[in-house]
């Protein structure tokens, strides 16, 4: 660690004016070392300059500390090896070490050139170690000391030179007694300055044989259980030592209740004057704050709390516990409060190491969860033992390594999550088995870490997850009131629950057998340590089984697993040095569903026709019906066909050609439907360009797109301005008298200007929000095949409205959708698209049969026909896509009052367009609240594949590839871009994938 060093005199002169002035004791500038935590030694490293000390460096236990050190510009050491480096590099004159988590090793501290000093919270001798003012108050002191000592080989041992005596009021708690001594602390360090300063500092040796010592393990009576049989004053004196205040962890035990086979924490305890002389430990009364409790002496009033600090109600506390007025709470015997406090004493070292995981709490999101309806109540149920047959050779206790890390890869593999923390069953203290206490109070499960790195092969894996299960067993496990104890823990919602990880790991030496059938019941010493899911493995023949939530998880969900975990074992024997993220996961059969037969979408359709093809032949057949309306002007599509070809004509001769991209930028009217048509007859791809959008985007698209051709009108020209049309030929579609009027109004043959299915019939760009826009290229065939796939081809002419920017894709659904079935396609002002209560008007008086909306738009819809009640009866459908289709309860009223109309949703990139479909059922009551995009339309394949390219399992989450007949041929100058989101596909030879970043899953 580089720590840059100010001279001497450098940090002199830093010393804000007037500080030597203040403190005259200080006569010559001493340097020195701070080691601490806390505001306690900011407040004496900022003493300690004010009379005139270099502080050369810090070692700081907490971020409290770091950030002052930070702050005034003194180097930071990162531990007690670097901090020994440092000195022998540059020496001090004093060490202070003030509320000091580190142990400093004689060849640290005896590198000051004069002395070392700690701080202890104590009257050394007495209370020496940790917790001092804790074990005082649990004693029922009255007199109390803080204490300045030299530092020497032993643990608070050094000879003292200033100690200063702190009263103990009756009241005090930890934190403030802690508060007294915090205040006592400075003063005395100021003494301790004083002091040396005037070479007048006084030391004299602690008498050892009085002294007293608290290791930083120890805990007390009982681990703060409340023991009804003592002394009445026994028990707030326990309430008041471990009282830290909510705002400061709690290093020791909280002090609890047993009731019953629970423990509700105590938050306060008052010693009444009488006594009733009942046994103790006997209820006396039950109020609404508190319990009335006999004691071994006087009565007393108990207040309870949750574990995040907050009062229980006392009334409905005794209705959960079984308990009234007369019953009697349980008496701890000597033995069992011996085993409570041996417990806790064992697992105290290892309090940090699970607080830090703890902190670090990462709830796995499982993707198998049945879809319901509604959240029903916990099933629990318990497979039967299964053996896992590629393992057969290996012994016990490798089937149990095999099959644990087989189970952590198969997760890691099915939730795209290479950090797993998950719910682990720790072994189980022998030593204190049968004491149901302390079961009670000692966490039953623990989180196990482990990151899984894919690339590695299996033996990799292995030896970490066997590291990690040794870690699990060093440290076993944790007082179950360490999360209330805790700050950052309290509040956590999912701690307070006694399995916060909805997936955990058991590990069993019980007798095992694989007979058996699915039962609802788990043996004993099995209770699952998973909310949702616990896998179990027995280390006596390496079997293993499920305990589940058959409510969220079905059990044919279960067998697919096993089947899954079977399959990945066996690809582990047959070549374990292979990364296991080639595995393979799926059974044939599966793999085949999903890769096969969900595909079999193959329908035969137009393949070889252009899409304005599909339109002339609804012209051929029935010329004189009406193919748009705006307003009062109404066109036909003999009408619209005319001129559209006279435009397209027009187009020609200014040189369009296919696969040519033509812009156009128009406000909606019959012109622009006209336009449309006429780009595409004419062979060119249509460009369209929103005339109410900022002018930067649409000058954007036209420097990329590069088209020579604009159509527009006069609010084209407006939003486009004169700079970006002086680079491109217009022609006005607002003139009165058009140079193409007099042109043929005949169809042009496609096949004379050399157009095909395979040219593009649009190029839209993206909205950007992901980046730059890019321009989709999307051929007349891909388009065609959306048309012909769905089921209402054929169906009665619809009244379709027009409500979607042409910049959008959908909008080509609006236009030909309506005019492949001869249906009408209805025209509105933007000022109605934009008022969605006019919209419900429009859509009434116009006789409006099917709507495409975003789903932004149909919530909207829906929430103002709420507000008006207005009757739609001639709706029949509404399309929705654009984003996660939501069934809200105005949506579900809308259609329940409109039961001939259906809802459709779609789900389509602008890659590819729509590539599937959902028509939801009519009773809007049966719809899930997140309903599904449906399956696959005609000649589109869907794929669900993990981040290395294999096809995930039913109800796993993978990213969505699209293949077929609807994949755009790439984005419009961006060839790079193009090879790597349209792919070749693994799948179908001489078939293109589209890989769409967005993240699906089969519903199981």
């Amino acid at each position: 660690m580089k720590i840059e060093r100010q001279s001497s005199l450098e940090r002199a002169s830093a010393c804000e004016p007037g500080d030597r002035d203040r403190h005259p004791a200080a006569r010559s500038i001493s340097s020195s070392v701070f080691v601490g935590n806390g505001t306690v030694a900011v407040r004496c490293a900022q003493l300690a300059m004010e009379m005139g000390h270099v502080i050369g460096a810090a070692l700081c236990g907490d971020t409290i500390f770091a950030d002052w050190a930070t702050r005034a510009k003194i180097p930071c050491v990162g531990s007690v090896e670097e901090l020994s480096s440092f000195l022998q590099a540059e020496p001090v004159d004093w060490i202070f070490s003030v509320a000091n988590p580190f142990i400093l090793p004689p060849d640290v501290f005896g590198q000051a050139r004069q002395g070392a000093f700690n701080y202890h919270d104590g009257p050394l001798p007495r209370y020496a170690g940790t917790h001092a003012t804790s074990w005082a108050l649990l004693a029922q002191e009255t007199e109390y000391a803080i204490t300045w000592h030299r530092i020497d080989d032993g643990v608070d041992t050094g000879d003292v030179v200033v100690q200063l005596q702190v009263l103990i009021a009756p009241a005090d708690t930890a934190l403030t007694l802690n508060l007294k001594c915090y205040e006592a602390a400075i003063e005395g360090f100021r003494e301790l300055l004083t002091g040396l300063a005037k070479g007048e500092l006084t030391a004299y040796p602690q008498a050892l044989v009085s002294r007293s010592y608290f290791p930083r393990r120890r805990r007390p009576d009982a681990a703060g259980c409340l023991r009804w049989d003592r002394s009445a004053h026994d028990l707030p004196a326990m309430t008041r030592a471990l009282d830290f205040g909510p705002y400061h962890p709690n290093p020791l035990c909280l002090p609890k209740a047993l009731v019953g086979d629970e423990v509700v924490t105590v938050r306060r305890l008052e010693v009444l004057p009488q006594r009733s002389g009942l046994p103790a430990g006997s209820l006396l009364e039950i109020h609404s704050s508190h319990w009335r409790v006999a004691t071994g002496t006087q009565d007393v009033d108990v207040c309870f709390g949750s574990s995040d600090g907050q009062a229980l109600d006392a009334r409905a506390l005794a209705r959960h516990s079984n308990l009234d007025e007369g019953g009697r709470l349980p008496i701890l015997s000597d033995d069992e409060a011996r085993g409570i406090t041996a417990a806790h004493e064992l697992l105290a070292p290892s309090e940090d190491f699970w607080r830090q995981r703890l902190e670090q709490l990462r709830i796995l999101q499982f993707p198998f969860l049945s879809s319901c309806v509604a959240e029903a109540p916990p099933k629990r149920q318990s497979s039967s033992w299964f053996m896992a047959s590629a393992l057969a050779k290996l012994s016990p206790n490798d089937r149990t390594e095999y099959l644990v890390t087989a189970w952590l890869i198969y997760l890691a593999r099915i939730t795209g999550e290479t950090e797993l923390q998950l719910g682990w069953t720790p072994e189980s203290d022998q030593s204190q088995a049968g004491l149901k206490a302390v079961e009670v109070l000692i966490a039953s499960v623990v989180p196990m870490e482990v990151t899984i790195d894919l690339a590695h092969d299996f033996e990799d894996v292995r030896k970490a997850v066997a590291a990690e299960c040794a870690q699990l067993s060093e440290h076993a496990s944790f007082a179950r009131d360490l999360i209330a104890r805790c700050p950052t823990l309290r509040g956590v919602e999912a701690l307070r629950s006694h399995q916060p990880w909805p997936i955990g790991i058991t590990i069993t030496t019980d007798s095992c057998s694989v007979a058996g059938d699915l039962t609802t019941s788990q043996s004993a010493g099995s209770a699952p340590c998973g909310d949702l899911l616990t896998f179990e493995v027995c280390t006596q023949d390496g079997s293993f089984r499920w305990h589940f939530d058959a409510s969220r998880l079905a059990p044919e969900q279960i067998d697919r697993m096993t089947q899954h975990l079977q399959t990945l074992l066996y690809g582990v024997t047959a070549d374990a040095g292979q990364p296991v993220r080639d595995l393979d996961i799926l059974p044939a059969a599966e793999r085949a569903y999903l890769l096969e037969d969900l595909n079999r979408t193959a329908a035969d359709y137009p393949w070889d026709l252009c899409i304005h093809e599909l339109f002339e032949q609804q012209v051929r057949q029935a010329p004189e019906a009406v193919a748009v309306v705006c307003d009062d002007e109404r066109l036909s599509y003999g009408e619209l066909n005319a001129r559209a070809n006279r435009l397209a004509h027009h187009l020609i001769a200014l040189g369009v050609k296919p696969d040519q991209p033509v812009a156009i930028c128009l406000e909606r009217s019959p012109a622009m439907v006209v336009g449309v048509l006429a780009i595409l007859k004419a062979g060119g791809a249509y460009l369209p360009l929103d005339p109410a959008y900022p002018c930067a985007r649409l000058r954007q698209v036209l420097a990329d797109a590069a088209p020579r051709l604009l159509l527009c009108d006069a609010a084209g020209r407006a939003a486009l301005g004169a700079e970006a049309l002086a680079d491109v030929s217009v022609v006005d579609l607002e003139t009165a008298t058009p140079v193409w009027a007099e042109l043929p109004a005949s169809d042009p043959e496609p096949r004379a200007l050399g157009l095909t299915a395979r040219h593009l019939a649009y190029i839209i760009y993206t909205s950007g929000s992901t980046g730059t826009p890019k321009g989709i290229e999307m051929p007349h065939g891909s388009l065609m095949n959306l048309l012909w796939s769905s089921p209402e081809f054929g169906a009665p002419k619809r009244r379709t409205l027009h409500f979607t920017t042409l910049n959008f894709d959908v909008s080509f659904q609006e236009l030909f959708s309506c005019w492949r079935d001869g249906g009408l396609l209805v025209l509105m002002q933007e000022e109605t698209r934009a008022d969605f209560s006019e919209l419900l008007d429009f859509v009434c008086r116009e006789g409006i049969e099917r709507l495409f909306l975003p789903f932004v738009a149909l919530k909207h819809f829906a929430e103002a026909w709420c507000a008006r009640g207005t009757l739609l009866p001639s709706l029949r459908e509404i399309y929705t896509a654009g984003e996660q289709l939501r069934a809200t309860p105005e949506l579900r009223s809308f259609f329940e009052t409109h039961p001939r109309a259906r809802l459709i949703n779609q789900y389509g990139p602008t890659e590819t367009h729509v590539v599937t479909e959902h028509r939801l059922v009519a009773d809007p009551s049966c719809w899930p609240q997140l309903p599904p995009i449906g399956r696959p339309i005609a000649n589109t394949r869907i794929y669900l594949l993990d981040a290395h390219g294999a096809p995930v399992p039913v109800g796993a989450v993978g990213e969505l590839y699209v293949g077929g007949a609807g994949v755009a041929r790439g984005y419009l100058n961006r060839p790079e871009l193009t090879a790597e989101r349209f792919i070749a596909s693994p799948f179908v030879e001489g078939d293109r994938l589209y890989r769409s970043g967005d993240l699906a899953r089969y519903l199981p």
